[in-house]
């Protein structure tokens, strides 16, 4: 159950912003295990003055479509899963037109009692199918 931040510069046209958004949940789905309705994406844009990011640490040449991933997910995934991620959300992004030294990721881990998927229950106490009626919660 991956949260992803993406953020963006704003000059980027939304079609190439959705792809990158399709390119991160493609690798996921494809290298992680995660199911393919699982997808939760926040997508911020940002004016060029408003992100700081060097454009040639370490060793990349980074122009003004540079991206940032955060990824936040449940632990478990091994170090290849993980690389194998990065790899394919890089190769997706390269299809939409961005240069692969413009896609930077970070993924952060932790355990299902860190989540809440509504309710305000903890998703350990609450991962089972919803019931197909709802009912009002109190």
């Amino acid at each position: 159950m991956p949260l992803a931040r993406i953020s963006v510069p704003a000059h980027l046209a939304p079609a190439r912003i959705r792809a990158l958004a399709d390119a991160v949940h493609e690798g996921l789905v494809e290298t992680c295990g995660v199911p393919p309705k699982d997808r939760f994406q926040l997508v911020s844009t940002y004016a060029h003055e408003m992100m700081f990011i060097d454009p040639t640490f370490p060793d990349v040449a980074r122009t003004v479509d540079a991206s940032i991933i955060e990824i936040l997910f449940l632990a478990g995934r091994t170090i290849d899963q993980k690389k194998n991620l990065f790899r394919r959300i890089v190769d997706r992004a390269i299809g939409a037109g961005f240069s692969a030294d413009d896609i930077m990721i970070a993924l952060t881990e932790n355990a299902p009692v860190d989540w809440s998927l509504g309710r305000g229950l903890a998703f350990g106490d609450h991962h089972a199918p919803m019931a197909t009626s709802p009912t009002s919660v109190p």
